[in-house]
């Protein structure tokens, strides 16, 4: 009897094992010429042709991501990435750093079978994917994404940016999320729910094309930097800020530098500069800008000095009241 169940646990152990072996993973295929990546989720990993990764957690790179000598991402072989059909019952936690650094990278295909349900780290993403002109991720469900920052940063040659089934409700890293998107003439985050956020950093730092952008329903209650938030935004002709609340700003150095052609800052009552510490060249370059009461820019003062709504000679700024 002892050798019968020694042996019945023998089999048992043996079919796990088996079981195991035959078990579908989500896994990363780089092609052996190095310019496509594919994405499989099946039983097929040990027969595909070229190199396969382990997907990554948290916000670490994947190991499909190579580095130049300065620990930059940089990736310029990869033109074409491919999510196969298999890969809709995937259920990666995280794409942080994705196609970071793929400079090359002209097309996406199959992105609808991109589950990114529990995904809750996009941490640069597409940062760097320089030649990328489209992208429509309104299949996107990031109800469970916490850090954003970086998501699309130096993507300069986009046109068409599509998030309008984003949910942002438990995003609290926005950092630098459009940096150097220079290309987009537009941009819809008026539905991002920002009651979470806590880093707005250079949040469209360089959009130089952009002539508005909406985000007059911003919650910043919680944001402690919008340092350079807008900076570089010199086809910006107004800016509506009557719902930021910026009690708890910290720094806000250069947060409208160089957006030459905004003429009106609406604000309203949450505006407040009481913990900013850091202000520097907050309004440097603002040559078009025009406070409520007729201010016009004096270059000598560019801190928050004059961030406040305008009061006229008595008591000049260079923010309108929002009516």
């Amino acid at each position: 009897m002892k050798h019968f169940f020694t042996r019945l646990l023998s089999i048992l152990f043996l079919s796990a094992i088996s079981i195991s072996a035959m078990a579908q993973e989500a896994y990363a295929v780089v092609s052996p010429d190095s310019t496509t990546l594919s994405f499989y989720y099946d039983k097929k990993k040990a027969s595909r042709e070229g190199t396969a990764y382990e997907l990554n957690e948290g916000n670490g790179c994947p190991k499909w991501i190579k580095r130049n000598e300065y620990s930059i991402p940089d990736n310029p072989y990869y033109t074409v990435v491919v999510f196969d059909k298999s890969f809709k019952d995937a259920r990666p936690a995280s794409c942080a750093h994705w196609f970071d650094g793929f400079g090359n990278l002209t097309k996406i295909e199959g992105i609808s079978n991109l589950n990114t349900s529990k995904v809750t780290d996009m941490n640069a993403m597409f940062k760097g994917c320089r030649c990328l002109e489209s992208l429509d991720l309104r299949g996107f469900n990031t109800s469970n994404v916490t850090d954003m920052s970086g998501m699309f940063r130096g993507c300069k040659r986009l046109t068409r940016l599509d998030l309008r089934g984003f949910d942002t409700s438990k995003v609290m890293d926005m950092g630098t999320m459009f940096s150097g998107c220079n290309g987009l003439a537009s941009l819809d985050v008026s539905r991002f729910d920002t009651s979470n956020v806590t880093e707005m950093l250079g949040m469209f730092v360089g959009c130089k094309s952009l002539t508005s952008l909406d985000v007059s329903k911003f919650n910043t209650r919680k944001v402690t930097r919008m340092s350079g938030m807008f900076s570089g935004g010199r086809s910006l002709l107004e800016l509506d800020l009557s719902k930021f609340n910026t009690e708890n700003v910290r720094s806000m150095e250069m947060m409208f530098y160089y957006c030459t052609s905004l003429k009106t800052i609406y604000v309203g009552e949450g505006w407040n500069t009481s913990k900013a510490e850091f202000t520097d060249r907050m309004f440097e370059y603002l040559t078009s800008i025009v406070g409520g009461n007729g201010t016009k820019l004096d270059s000598e003062i560019v801190d928050a000095t004059r961030a406040k709504i305008d009061g006229g000679k008595s008591n000049p700024g260079y923010f309108t009241a929002k009516k």
